[in-house]
């Protein structure tokens, strides 16, 4: 065959989240292991499957943790009588010795009762970098997920075998070629570090030579030169000969409408083979009917998961709020608690809207898991479940109760 194809690809710097690959590259490794078992059961929406898996997993794992977290912080509540009293004692005093002395009992106090304050910010705070993690290994799941890069692979491969879709100059004149050089400018796909690097261009030269892609009468010495000084030649932009891989990046931020164009320049014979590998690759990537590695967009399907996330966040934050409910508290406390049954949910919503689908699956997953956790904890204890907003009578609470008399 007397083809090649030509990508353009922007030189990226390094990223500003680089520090966050490593735990991206773990992400990607767990969630491989964990979509090849829901891809051997049921191959449909076997990546959000993935998602559900790896968020109930990572649940368990912290659950003593979390149950740490809420009894530390309904013990905080049984407390509060008593701190009040100290702070009581000590008055409003600026004084930094009587100061001293208040926080000094209060920390006993907290400590005596294995009490802390800072727990219930835990599970909060390990959850964040599992979401920029998830986000970026997700924005870039064929990468990530191997088994997801091979499928992109064969399809790049078998695309590349389709005469016509590809030129044979250093222009991007091919319906294909200008797809990928219209992706690459404008949506960004990941480049690796190493296509401006001498290994990466011999590498090209030999698959070229192999695969018998190669138009020109050269040597492959020369090829590779030329290849080199075509490199050399840009500064914003490369424009480079692709391997299947490369094309396997490129072809994973392609929307529907980039496909529909395509398919007008696939001979008849090729269309189905090809429309069937990309069915399939969708029919992976989506859950529920929502793509799990592409930003939500207003007034699509995927709206239902800021929509959940916004309600599921509500959900546990007012039980997050019978934990540490405190019927002699002021006011201003009550409004704030009430303010923060709003402003936490729509900032969540919010934030979900601006990463991955699959991010909000992991975060709708992980709040339903801790919801049931939740109920199943103040059942136990007997804490009562107040409807929000609801007012109860002021009551006080025993910290240390009276120990019985022995007959």
């Amino acid at each position: 065959m007397d083809f090649i194809v030509i990508l353009a690809a922007r030189q990226l710097e390094s990223p500003p989240w680089a520090i966050m690959m490593p735990l991206a590259q773990a992400f990607g490794f767990i969630i491989n292991l964990l979509f090849n078992l829901a891809y051997s059961i049921s191959p449909a929406g076997s990546l959000g499957v993935a998602i559900v898996l790896m968020t109930l997993i990572f649940r368990l794992l912290i659950m003593p943790l979390g149950l740490k977290s809420q009894k530390a912080m309904m013990k905080m509540r049984e407390l509060k009588p008593e701190l009040d009293k100290i702070k009581e004692k000590y008055g409003n005093s600026k004084d930094p010795e009587i100061m001293r002395k208040s926080q000094k009992e209060q920390t006993a106090l907290m400590a005596k009762h294995g009490a802390n304050p800072l727990t219930g910010c835990l599970p909060m705070l390990i959850q964040m970098p599992l979401f920029f993690g998830l986000n970026i290994v997700m924005r870039q799941a064929s990468v990530h997920v191997a088994s997801l890069r091979g499928f992109y692979y064969d399809l790049a491969y078998r695309l590349l075998q389709i005469p016509g879709l590809v030129s044979t100059y250093y222009q991007p004149t091919g319906p294909l070629e200008r797809l990928a050089f219209e992706t690459v400018e404008y949506r960004e796909p990941i480049v690796p570090a190493e296509m401006i690097q001498g290994d990466y261009i011999r590498r090209i030269g030999e698959w070229l030579q192999a695969e018998g892609l190669w138009g020109y009468d050269l040597p492959l010495d020369q090829v590779i030169a030329n290849l080199r000084a075509g490199v050399a030649h840009f500064s914003a932009d490369v424009f480079m000969i692709g391997l299947p891989e490369d094309l396997g990046r490129v072809l994973s931020r392609f929307t529907a409408d980039d496909w529909a164009y395509l398919y007008n320049y696939i001979p008849a014979e090729y269309l189905p083979e090809i429309q069937g590998m990309v069915n399939h690759i969708t029919g992976v990537e989506r859950f529920m009917g929502i793509s799990m590695v592409e930003s939500i967009e207003l007034w699509s399907i995927g709206m239902v998961l800021p929509i959940l996330t916004g309600i599921s966040m509500f959900i546990s934050s007012w039980l997050m709020q019978q934990r540490t409910y405190d019927p002699n508290a002021n006011e201003q406390a009550v409004m704030m608690q009430r303010m923060m049954l709003f402003v936490m949910p729509i900032m969540m919503a919010v934030f979900t809207v601006n990463l991955v689908a699959a991010v909000g699956v992991f975060w709708v997953t992980g709040q339903i898991f801790q919801i049931i956790q939740d109920l199943i904890l103040l059942k136990k204890s007997g804490t009562p479940i107040r409807l929000p907003f609801s007012k109860a009578s002021p009551e006080v609470v025993d910290v240390v109760p009276a120990k019985k008399k022995k007959k």
